[in-house]
């Protein structure tokens, strides 16, 4: 074997000089390796929790559409039930003329938070009843909440 040879090189250093590196080292980067794995594993918990929240929010909202429809067909009101799912095409929810923003449920979430730091907070808490009657869109409810302080 010559002391040219890249591969015998490299296997020196994976099976001779790495482990006998990571054993002098290992009383220092042992506490640095399992500190940054609870992080993670706190974040990931973290992460797992928000998506759990939110997926039962997003179920509760149907389980209350489909309650409601299924009362309203046992007495006997139901002409056309609404959708169960959110239409990618926006519809007019309710009556937001009394809105201070024009064409309110005509707007995505993103599309509406610029027209919300502008308002009052009279002008805010009407848009907040509205969009808890109608849409219940967190996002929207979030913004507005905060702008109110």
């Amino acid at each position: 074997m010559s002391d040219d040879d890249p591969i015998a090189e490299q296997i020196l250093d994976l099976f001779v000089y790495a482990p006998i590196g990571l054993a002098l080292e290992a009383r220092e980067l042992l506490p640095k390796l399992a500190d940054r794995g609870r992080g993670q594993v706190a974040l990931t918990r973290l992460a797992g929790k928000v998506a759990s929240d939110r997926g039962q929010t997003e179920v509760r909202k149907v389980l209350d559409q489909v309650v409601s429809i299924v009362s309203t067909v046992l007495a006997g009101e139901a002409s056309d039930p609404p959708p169960l799912t959110d239409d990618p095409v926006v519809t007019p929810i309710g009556d937001d003329e009394d809105l201070p923003i024009d064409g309110y449920d005509m707007l995505s979430a993103p599309q509406l938070l610029p027209f919300l730091s502008p308002l009052t907070d009279g002008e805010l808490t009407v848009v907040l009843d509205y969009e808890q009657q109608h849409r219940g869109r967190a996002t929207v409810v979030t913004r507005i909440r905060q702008l109110q302080g």
